[in-house]
């Protein structure tokens, strides 16, 4: 790895106030070593993305002064476990921060619970935290009082079933979502169908739950919710979807808002496809994917 001042004058963006420090092979002594230089004054965003950054790291950030203005922190894929996220969510060093990205990291249900109680961490509009939390961390996030601001909501790979879905529907706190990001997870019909007749999420507009196994009958359930209306985004890459299910998306009359609709690797035949297609329900869909094309693999 080349020298600190080296790494951040790379990284500096002075005029955002950015310093973006993605895969650069960066662990806990390198990160403090960046800490401790005069340059990093000002900083509001840093981009720690694909580095080994640990809980020691971690702490060295939250005990650097200079840190203390950091709106947007990414630790997207490093090594941060529950007692680096606890300690986090103490720090007042984070008071200013609106958006936090964590996935890939080693966060369970007990760090879920931190952050969920954390009276630090309530200017949070944006939160990807993972990929351990399960269910029951999931039930965390979603009754914290705290975590009312939320905008986007990244849950993605973290074993959630449909009791972690049915708390989101449920919460009383997750009301100003505009993003839900579910991919990759265990949600089944029950939770899909709980989602649907959310009251909660009706200012959804981005929904995705590639991966998912909810079947016809959560797409149906989509199809016919008034809490759905405002999606612009609905990414359904193999959610185990047949004619039924896609057949329900053309004609349902409150998906009128729809913009993308991904259905990669589900069981719909090409007639069905062009009733999507052509559907005057769905007068604003300009992009909708039914197979990947070499470039997108």
């Amino acid at each position: 790895m080349a020298d600190t001042e080296s790494i951040i004058k790379e990284g500096l963006n002075i005029e955002n106030s950015e310093l973006d420090l993605r895969e650069r092979e960066i662990g806990d002594e390198e990160l403090k070593s960046i800490l401790q230089s005069d340059q990093i004054k000002g900083v509001t965003a840093m981009f720690l993305e694909f580095n080994e950054v640990g809980d020691e790291g971690l702490q060295a950030l939250l005990d650097c002064k200079e840190m203390k203005n950091l709106t947007v922190l990414n630790l997207f894929k490093n090594k941060v476990t529950d007692k680096g996220l606890a300690a986090m969510c103490k720090s007042k060093t984070m008071l200013n921060l609106s958006e936090l990205i964590l996935s890939d990291n080693a966060i369970t249900p007990v760090g879920a619970q931190a952050l969920a109680e954390s009276t630090i961490l309530g200017n949070l509009v944006s939160l990807w935290v993972g990929d351990g939390l399960e269910d029951d961390g999931t039930v965390a996030i979603a009754q914290s009082e705290t975590l009312t601001r939320l905008n986007l909501l990244s849950l993605y790979r973290n074993n959630v079933g449909d009791t972690g879905a049915q708390a989101i529907a449920r919460s009383k706190n997750l009301s100003k979502l505009t993003e839900l990001n579910l991919n990759w997870n265990y949600i089944e019909p029950n939770g899909c169908v709980a989602m649907a007749e959310s009251e909660t999420l009706k200012n959804l507009q981005q929904l995705t739950l590639t991966y998912n196994p909810i079947g016809d009958r959560g797409v149906e359930a989509i199809a016919k919710s008034d809490a759905m209306r405002n999606l612009t985004l609905l990414d359904l890459y193999e959610t185990e979807i047949t004619d039924r299910g896609a057949r329900a998306i053309a004609e349902s009359k409150v998906l009128s808002n729809l913009e993308t609709l991904v259905l990669v690797h589900n069981d719909i035949s090409e007639e069905v496809q062009e009733l999507i297609q052509n559907s005057e329900n769905l007068p604003k869909l300009s992009r909708v994917v039914f197979r990947l094309t070499p470039a997108e693999h």
